[in-house]
């Protein structure tokens, strides 16, 4: 009689895994709902409306220092959205057209664009196999006379390699944005991501673990890049001076009061959530090491607290009978736990790069870009066929351990029984 439920046995799993599932996510509460009623009854909808001396009344700008103090930064500028962030860092480190910048292959695919929206060129560079991020190797490897920055990104909320990371960049003179995207929370070795860098980019957009709904905000610890990240948000204005005095061609790239008030409120969660899910992951790290063919990314003194977005673990095939990644995602989803694969996919494999869909773009006259159908990222192609697999954040946000119980109970059951698959 058959035990898995991919051949008819009963499921494994038969409740939601986590509090915080979708319907339920974000958390929310009193504090939200005051704040945004503060917001509308105040008239003052926007940062503007605000004066020096009662800037601090700002959500926008409580919003702003709280965070910058959770992750341990001297400033940040909030802005619309994560990828507008990654612009706004770059054309304050000063990026030119034709510029390169050395991005890793297993990311979203802004990364890379918010690159060629600013006239850079993207130079996509394979992953480490043991932390699926960015290989400081193939960094050092890509850079050309033209290379100007690294934009290192913390994939699932594990932090790079930073040090390796930072010393290439000193060595060649090269700036560091880190795509915080993921790592709201994440230290590394007891710093926060996106304060190690020149800049640290974060997206507020609707899954992250931190959301207004859609929005941004930038880090730096540079009180002139502050400034000028500031200016180019704020139509070229620099703070201090005169409203219809303007320095720099810059954009409307300012956040809302209104998601200034929620994000505020949600940075105020954030600490006990990062806590919770942090804790659950360790509790499930530990049932993973006892479970032959299966392994946690180790996190070493390198993730010191890990603030994932989705958590990544190791499927290895050798380990589990020679079964297949594939089958596996199968027959877990049949015991009732859905697992998926992160942004592993290496983004040149996308029409837009193979096919060069760039549109017009500024770059001087004979410098072209590289032919991305030829780049090659073996690691990367390995790790999403075989390897990889992610959870997301909702599944560890319990105030107890069932989730995870429930998930390593179904996968121990098809590891007990994979003689049903093979």
């Amino acid at each position: 009689m058959a035990k898995l439920a991919i051949n008819g046995g009963p499921k494994a799993v038969n409740e939601q895994l986590g509090k915080a599932m979708y319907s339920e996510w974000p958390e929310i509460g009193q504090e939200e709902k005051d704040a945004l009623m503060k917001v509308l009854e105040s008239r003052k909808w926007w940062r503007g409306g605000y004066t020096e001396e009662n800037l601090e009344d700002s959500y926008v700008v409580k919003f702003e220092n709280a965070f910058a103090e959770y992750q341990g930064a001297e400033y940040a500028v909030a802005c619309t959205n994560g990828t507008q962030a990654i612009e706004l860092a770059l054309k304050a480190v000063g990026i030119q057209p034709g510029d390169e910048v050395i991005v890793p292959c297993s990311t979203f695919v802004a990364t890379a664009t918010a690159c060629i929206l600013v006239n850079a060129i993207p130079i996509v560079v394979d992953i480490e196999p043991e932390s699926y991020q960015i290989d400081p190797d193939a960094i050092e490897a890509a850079i050309s006379p033209r290379t100007t920055g690294i934009l290192p990104v913390h994939n699932g909320g594990f932090p790079a390699d930073m040090d390796r990371i930072m010393e290439i960049a000193e060595k060649h003179g090269l700036f560091v944005v880190e795509d915080s995207a993921h790592a709201h929370g994440t230290l590394y070795k007891g710093k926060g991501c996106g304060t190690i860098g020149d800049f640290g980019t974060f997206s507020l957009q609707m899954g992250k673990t931190l959301t207004c709904g859609e929005g941004g905000i930038v880090l730096t610890n540079d009180e002139e890049l502050a400034a000028k990240a500031y200016s180019f948000h704020h139509i070229g204005r620099f703070a201090g001076r005169p409203f219809y005095e303007f320095h720099l061609v810059a954009s409307n790239l300012r956040m809302p009061e209104f998601q200034g008030a929620i994000s505020y409120c949600q940075t105020m969660r954030l600490p006990e959530q990062t806590e919770r899910r942090d804790k659950n992951a360790l509790y499930f790290e530990d049932g993973l090491r006892e479970i032959p063919g299966m392994a946690p990314l180790e996190r070493g003194d390198r993730c010191t607290r890990w603030g994932f977005y989705y958590y990544m673990f190791k499927f290895i095939s050798e380990e589990f009978e020679g079964l297949s990644r594939e089958k596996f995602f199968e027959a877990m989803a049949a015991e009732g736990v859905g697992l998926g694969q992160g942004h592993i996919h290496p983004i040149q494999q996308n029409p837009l790069f193979t096919k060069r869909n760039f549109g017009p773009v500024c770059w001087p006259e004979g410098i072209e870009p590289p032919d991305y159908a030829k780049v090659e990222t073996p690691v990367a192609q390995r790790v999403m066929a075989e390897e990889v697999c992610t959870l997301g954040h909702h599944a560890f946000a319990d105030h107890d351990t069932r989730s995870m119980d429930l998930i390593l109970g179904a996968i121990r059951k098809i590891r007990e029984n994979v003689g049903e698959l093979l």
